[in-house]
Order: C-alpha cells, then sequence, then structure tokens
C-alpha cells in the first residue's frame, strides 16, 4: 500500500532533520566565537603599544579593577634601559620612587582606591633607549585581599605590558621638553585604532578570526547539507 503522504511533506520533514543534525555543529561553532573572543576586562597596559627610540614619550598606565574588593597600590616597575623618567602627579594617589643608582626604577602609587568594575590611569614621560626592541613594564597591582602581578611573557595568563620601540611607529603623545613642543597623534593613526589597527591589538584578532572561520565552516556545511536533500527528494 502507497504512503499517502506527499513529496512536500516529506521533503520539509528531512529538511528539519538535516537542519536538527546541523545545529549541533553551527552552536558549537558560535560557543567557539565566544570562547576565544577576548573578555570584557583587560589587563594593566601601558599605551601608546609603539614609539620611536630616542623619543621622550608620555605614556598612559591603565589599571582596571578585576575583582571584587579595590585597588589599593600600583607598582610600575621601569625598564632598565629607562634612564630618564618624569611622574604626573595623581590627585587622590602618593607617588613613591625607588631608585637604582641615578635611574628611577620603580613607581610605587597608593593612597588611593579603585573600586570594583572601575579603572584608573596614571601618566608618565620616559625617554625612550636609542636602540629597537620591546620595553616590557612590569606592573603590580594589590587589592584589600589580593594582588595581582603582570610580569609574565606574553602568552602567560597575567603578561606584562610591552611596548615596541621601533622606528616605524607614529608619533603620538611625544613631547620635546628642550624645544617645549608636543607631537600628537597623527588623524590616520586615530583611524587605524578605532578599527582595531592599534600596535597591540593583533593578539586578540587571530583567536576572533578562528572562532569565524569555525562558524563559516558550520554554515557552509549547512548549506550543502541541505542541498544534497532537495536534489535527492522527488
Amino acid at each position: 500500500m502507497r504512503s499517502s503522504t506527499t513529496p512536500d511533506a516529506s521533503t520539509g520533514r528531512a529538511r528539519k532533520r538535516t537542519l536538527a543534525r546541523a545545529l549541533p555543529a553551527l552552536a558549537g561553532a558560535c560557543c567557539t566565537v565566544a570562547a576565544l573572543a577576548p573578555p570584557a576586562l583587560g589587563h594593566a597596559v601601558v599605551t601608546p603599544g609603539a614609539s620611536r627610540p630616542a623619543e621622550q614619550q608620555v605614556y598612559t598606565l591603565t589599571v582596571p579593577s578585576e575583582r571584587d574588593s579595590d585597588v589599593v597600590s600600583v607598582a610600575l616597575q621601569v625598564p632598565s634601559d629607562i634612564d630618564s623618567l618624569l611622574v604626573d602627579g595623581k590627585p587622590g594617589w602618593r607617588v613613591a620612587l625607588e631608585r637604582d643608582g641615578d635611574r628611577i626604577a620603580v613607581v610605587r602609587w597608593s593612597g588611593g582606591r579603585i573600586a570594583p568594575d572601575r579603572y584608573d590611569t596614571f601618566r608618565f614621560i620616559a625617554r625612550n633607549p636609542v636602540r629597537e626592541g620591546e620595553l616590557e613594564w612590569k606592573v603590580i597591582q594589590r587589592y584589600t585581599d589580593a594582588t595581582d602581578r603582570w610580569i609574565g611573557p606574553p602568552d602567560s595568563e597575567q603578561p606584562a605590558p610591552r611596548v615596541d620601540i621601533t622606528e616605524q611607529a607614529e608619533p603620538r603623545d611625544v613631547i620635546n621638553t628642550e624645544e617645549g613642543t608636543v607631537a600628537t597623534r597623527p588623524a590616520a593613526a586615530e583611524t587605524a585604532a578605532a578599527g582595531g589597527g592599534d600596535g597591540g591589538g593583533d593578539g586578540n584578532t587571530v583567536p576572533i578570526v578562528l572562532g569565524a572561520v569555525a562558524l563559516a565552516t558550520a554554515l557552509a556545511a549547512l548549506g550543502v547539507a541541505l542541498g544534497a536533500r532537495r536534489r535527492s527528494s522527488p
């Protein structure tokens, strides 16, 4: 006895079964994107991420509070290649300078507080070394009940902020105390940064791209499966 099921109904059920099988792969890809995307809260960061050799660079240290308690002190370890440093005053914070001979080796801010889900910034001027290379600014931030040590390598859970010293860096917040001039960031660099092109952003781009590829692969597989069902349907 021939089934009374119409071709359209059979095709519809086939498509639903195909969709049901493809959805787990699609959901997995979406979860991959979410898992690989950078967290909402970041690390201690020193900006700009790139600067030119021998420049007197105005740097900004940004410190977020990532716990349920207040940040009560921040210590910045100055790279040994930096032989000249000027620290901006910070309202509400005391600044202590620890020296190693004639150079400032550690800058410590204390007495203030950074509440949970807040951040604060600390500014200083450093004269870059004359050679190209990488500067590592180790940061230790203390909470009322914990300590975060941003002193590790780039692939660690608590990486130290890094600045690339290169002749190719665009001038940004560069000051010349002898001539009394300041070079601000060019408009082209501002546009690039708005699109995610700032010097330190490449580390977050790769995982997002990989997640997008996984999502595209799942969608392509879904399209192929549905196409095959259509061709096999009466």
